[in-house]
């Protein structure tokens, strides 16, 4: 077993994870930044999405382990006092291994030339110096003429976080299935949209196309880029899941109630 720690800036994270290679090195565990089985995120949430995409090029092999010393504990198990609790568990056999999808983002600059992205919790595509204007079609079907400050498109994971604070609903995370939100859309006698969350299956594919694809951000997460000349937009739901060792069954509305209410 070769394992790796990821932890935040924090004082409190950095002694945590001093702590946490003490106790890997004194249990022989061999520590590897590079190809690591399991990799331990120190922190909160957001420490978690900046070690998804840091380990993106080995996501089909290594498996996530959350310590929480953030302000949100989605993805968080184990507390820093629970370290010696921690070491033990990952030597036992009968491991419980939860998957979430990530969002899969292509940005196609003609037919046959695509840059591919992903996302863990959300993507936002957006134009900050002009109303922005898509095409947006779902499946086959051209659904409708979006204008407006952008769109969101989010995983069921990532339902919690800023879809929901722009009034989309909350996914349970077995669900195969992924959202899309507006942020902003213009509504009034000349332009029209569907004005609700849409929640869409796996199966099927959002297309964005637009004629004002000048100057666009997309944000991945923590991440974000303005890009140029874009012809248009391919997400869904991706068949690259990110793998946590869970420590127990803790039910997801139970999480939702605690955070929320």
């Amino acid at each position: 077993m070769k394992v790796s720690i990821y932890a935040n800036e924090r004082e409190n994270s950095q002694e945590v994870k001093a702590q946490l290679l003490k106790r890997l090195q004194a249990a022989s565990v061999e520590i590897d930044d590079e190809y690591p089985d399991i990799v331990f995120t120190i922190g909160g949430d957001g420490t978690v999405l900046h070690a998804v995409h840091h380990y993106l090029y080995l996501i089909e092999t290594v498996k996530f382990i959350g310590i929480h010393t953030g302000h949100l504990g989605y993805y968080t198990d184990w507390l820093p006092t629970e370290l010696d609790d921690l070491i033990t568990f990952i030597h036992q056999d009968a491991q419980k291994i939860s998957e979430y999808p990530l969002l899969s983002i292509k940005l196609c600059y003609d037919e046959r030339d695509c840059h591919q992205l992903y996302a863990f919790n959300e993507m936002t595509i957006l134009n900050a110096f002009r109303t922005q204007h898509f095409n947006v079609t779902i499946g086959d079907l051209f659904f409708e003429s979006f204008r407006g400050t952008g769109l969101c498109l989010s995983t069921p994971t990532g339902s919690t976080a800023y879809n929901k604070s722009l009034g989309g609903a909350i996914l349970y995370p077995s669900l195969s299935a992924f959202q899309m939100t507006e942020i902003g859309s213009i509504n009034n006698n000349v332009y029209r949209t569907i004005g609700s969350p849409l929640i869409i299956p796996k199966e099927q594919m959002v297309i964005l196309e637009s004629e004002n694809f000048e100057d666009i951000t997309i944000t991945r997460d923590h991440l974000y880029a303005t890009y140029k000349h874009i012809d248009r937009v391919k997400v869904t739901l991706s068949d690259r899941n990110v793998k946590f060792i869970k420590r127990h069954d803790v039910p997801f509305w139970g999480r939702v109630k605690d955070h929320f209410l």
